[in-house]
């Protein structure tokens, strides 16, 4: 036989040694350590299904609650259409004004901190100090920069407070009037509480009020862009008016008017993030209708 036939043959001897060693090893039981951790790996795989199946089911706040009232305050005081200024889509601080974050802090908490003062030839009638715009800026937004500036005379037109950064203070100005026959009617329908964070459905609608007529519209987006009349009722009209939806608002009028146009009111969606204290500060909100 030839040198090279038996090589030959002495390769496939060995390969096919090979491949029986090979089976065998492969068809071994598997030892104890590899056991463990593929039951530790099945454990940890079931255990992020079931957090994927199961997400944290929130509960119901009333609506009658302190804390329902304090929200609704939040978003509608005497700065409330500023959280209502949005198209479609997502509201956050970062799309606010430093003006306009210091404009809502004021009128929601700070304002009750001014020191009267006897007005002067600028027309100036009372103080604030910066701390109380600092404190009321992160009960609204939590840990927020901004710079002392000014705030805004019904979140437009004029300033009704400057800052004096001479004296690091703010300072209160008068002569501010007059108002607007275009309001809105809001109306907060469902509050859900998570760990983290509540979560707040409101409705709202916006009225051109005008000789004892309510013109009723819903609202899409900044600069009052909102669509055709809805109706056109009177103040007695608005009287007869049967309230049949659930909500909070603080006056009845709102409640009404929500009530028959419910369904094509403009729906907001609030998030408030929840301290550890237990109060809570604005995060974000959105047009979900």
């Amino acid at each position: 036989m030839r040198r090279s036939s038996i090589i030959t043959i002495i390769i496939l001897i060995l390969v096919i040694i090979g491949l029986i060693v090979a089976l065998v090893i492969t068809n071994l039981p598997k030892t104890e350590e590899n056991n463990d951790t593929i039951i530790e790996n099945n454990e940890n795989l079931e255990e992020n299904q079931e957090e994927q199946e199961e997400p944290e089911t929130p509960t119901s706040v009333a609506l009658d609650s302190e804390i329902v009232e304090e929200m609704y305050m939040l978003v509608n005081g005497a700065t409330g259409d500023i959280f209502h200024w949005l198209k479609k889509g997502e509201l956050t601080v970062d799309d606010l004004s430093n003006e306009y974050i210091q404009t809502i802090a004021f009128f929601y908490d700070a304002a009750k901190n001014i020191e009267e003062i006897e007005p002067d030839d600028q027309m100036r009638t009372g103080k604030l100090e910066v701390k109380y715009m600092d404190e009321a800026i992160k009960k609204v937004f939590g840990d927020v920069e901004y710079e002392p500036t000014y705030v805004l005379y019904q979140a437009g037109g004029g300033k009704i407070l400057k800052y004096d950064s001479s004296e690091d203070i703010y300072y209160v100005y008068g002569g501010f009037g007059g108002g607007t026959n275009q309001f809105i009617h809001t109306g907060i329908t469902n509050v859900e509480e998570y760990s983290d964070k509540y979560i707040v459905t409101e409705k709202m609608l916006i009225d051109s009020y005008e000789y004892g007529y309510h013109n009723i519209s819903s609202y899409y987006g900044q600069g009052y862009r909102f669509t055709s009349s809805l109706g056109h009722i009177s103040d007695s009209e608005v009287d007869s008016i049967n309230i049949t939806q659930d909500m909070y608002s603080y006056n009845d009028t709102n409640k009404k008017i929500l009530s028959k146009y419910y369904d094509d009111a403009t729906e907001y969606r609030h998030t408030f993030i929840k301290n550890e204290d237990g109060s809570f500060y604005w995060q974000k909100t959105e047009i979900v209708k």
